[in-house]
């Protein structure tokens, strides 16, 4: 897939026309669960495509935000293992699937999900497999493109994006979300340059988030990229945590297209690196 292409213009789709994805697409987007990218290799996960008349009727009071379920024409029911991390790894696994069904022409959206038990028994589920995210497919209703000036392949100082269509907020400069050495040191963009970094970065700030946050911070220390993410008591754990995973996939997508393969790990270096209390860290990879 051309991931930087698909970055920049996929967006969150939540008005559907009535019709339907052709069997041979939806057999793309299904024989792609197997090839999909995954955080951790050893977490088995289970997924699957029903359509909406398997779906709407018995979940419109039971999901969305704030019970307001999603109106599409297929959904994409997507279950884990529980392990540790499953719910990053879901994160990751499931926005690649989204991004490969966007490169096929189809919209997507996370649906916001409370009791998975009730889903699962709503749905009639019987994998033991814990359901860990509900995704809308379909057709965009109101189809505009989301183009984002990417600056940073001609003038890497001026490393920000432009919104040119479509109501998507502005994304953070690069010198705003990226630290060198230590909190706060603002990175310097013609540095990250020349490290090879600047499109993963420049990459990652496109990753959507709850209530579009956007509360990614990356701290470059001597070959460690350590991600840090703010802490917000109207989102909850799991969201943090599938907010995580996409993020995650965002930076590793254009590193591994560039650069080479890298390995997040969980967790913190033993490095103090003078986070603020609403900040903490979650994970870090050596490039």
């Amino acid at each position: 897939m051309e991931y930087k292409d698909l970055i920049s213009r996929i967006k969150s789709v939540r008005n559907y026309k009535k019709d339907a994805i052709s069997s041979e697409v939806i057999q793309k987007i299904e024989s792609y669960f197997t090839k999909s990218k995954k955080l951790i290799k050893d977490i088995e996960t289970e997924a699957m495509i029903k359509n909406k008349d398997e779906v709407y009727d018995k979940l419109k009071n039971i999901a969305g935000y704030n019970e307001k379920m999603i109106d599409a024409p297929h959904y994409l029911i997507f279950l884990s293992e529980e392990k540790d991390h499953y719910i990053e790894n879901t994160g990751y696994v499931v926005q690649d699937i989204m991004l490969k069904a966007f490169e096929l022409g189809v919209g997507s959206c996370w649906i916001t999900i409370h009791d998975t038990d009730v889903i699962k028994k709503k749905l009639n589920i019987k994998s033991k497999k814990k359901l860990t995210a509900l995704i809308a497919l379909g057709f965009d209703k109101n189809k505009k493109k989301v183009l984002y000036e990417n600056t940073s392949e001609y003038n890497p100082t001026k490393a920000q994006v432009s919104i040119v269509e479509d109501n998507v907020s502005e994304r953070p400069r690069i010198s705003d979300v990226v630290y060198m050495n230590k909190w706060g040191e603002n990175a310097d963009p013609d540095e990250i340059a020349n490290l090879g970094l600047l499109e993963a970065f420049f990459y990652a700030r496109l990753a959507p988030s709850t209530k579009n946050r956007q509360p990614w911070r990356f701290i470059y220390d001597n070959g460690t990229v350590i991600l840090a993410v703010r802490k917000d008591p109207s989102i909850n754990g799991y969201e943090s945590k599938i907010d995580t995973g996409i993020v995650m996939l965002y930076f590793e997508l254009i590193v591994d297209g560039t650069l080479f393969d890298i390995d997040w790990k969980f967790g913190k270096p033993s490095k103090e690196y003078e986070i603020p209390s609403d900040y903490s860290i979650v994970a870090y990879c050596t490039v």
